[in-house]
């Protein structure tokens, strides 16, 4: 995978439409190490418009992708919001976790 910047309107997106939705950012492999991309969940099914316009259910998306629950953050849609007020940016917020775009190591320094 490459990085999608549309990916981060995509899953704003999701979260706009479903007071349930939470959107998750991560590291995911991708292209020579890893990029960071988003997605929204709600309830067990994944959305991620960059992939499909149909949810997928989270485990078959979690393993499809290679993402590793250690490697993102999630928000509520509150905090997802008042992040996204605060910082003027769709994501991602966590500028320690996420540090670039793509990173051929997560090992930083």
């Amino acid at each position: 995978m490459h990085f999608r910047e549309q990916c981060f309107a995509a899953a704003m997106e999701i979260c706009s439409e479903s007071e349930a939705a939470e959107v998750v950012h991560g590291w995911v492999p991708g292209g020579p190490g890893f990029v960071v991309h988003a997605w929204a969940e709600i309830e067990g099914g994944v959305y991620d418009l960059t992939e499909s316009d149909q949810p997928m259910r989270k485990a078959d998306y979690y393993a499809r992708m290679g993402v590793r629950p250690e490697l993102t953050r999630r928000y509520s849609r509150v905090e997802y919001f008042t992040l996204m007020a605060e910082t003027g940016s769709l994501g991602p917020f966590d500028k320690d976790l996420f540090f670039a775009n793509e990173t051929t190591t997560l090992a930083r320094g």
